[in-house]
């Protein structure tokens, strides 16, 4: 593995993780791009899988594929759990915020009022799905007068 201008318990976690996905190098492609503001940055190919990763964030070209390799692996790793790592990164943060609350000795929110499962946001006097159907069934069946 490359060396990276990182402290070595990152890169030593990098490659940790990358070992348990079976992840080499051989596996990669990188191209390097220049961007606006001379920043160096990565694209990174995973060969068996297809998945591009661009990084650009760093003016340092060394941290940037250090940090398309992480990314690359927190796709790989959300991908085992059947989701994106834009959705884990989602679920650990709101399992972290929950647990903060726990910490602090707060109970857990209320849902909100629009969650999954409401049927009507508070206030309005549009009907609900099931509402509607029914007064268009009873509206369609009613019979015709002549």
């Amino acid at each position: 593995m490359p060396r990276f201008p990182v402290t070595p318990q990152k890169q030593e976690e990098l490659l940790r993780r990358m070992q348990a996905l079976s992840l080499s190098e051989p596996q990669l492609v990188e191209e390097y791009f220049r961007s606006g503001g001379g920043m160096n940055g990565v694209h990174l190919l995973h060969k068996p899988t297809g998945i591009r990763i661009r990084c650009g964030r760093e003016r340092s070209q060394g941290l940037n594929r250090f940090c398309a390799r992480r990314i690359l692996v927190e796709e790989l790793e959300a991908r085992q759990h059947g989701q994106t790592r834009h959705e884990a990164k989602a679920e650990k943060l709101r399992e972290e915020k929950i647990r903060r609350q726990h910490h602090r000795g707060h109970s857990a929110p209320p849902p909100h009022p629009w969650a999954k499962g409401t049927t009507r946001i508070p206030g309005d006097a549009t009907p609900t799905f099931a509402e509607f159907i029914a007064r268009m069934e009873a509206y369609t069946l009613r019979p015709q007068e002549g």
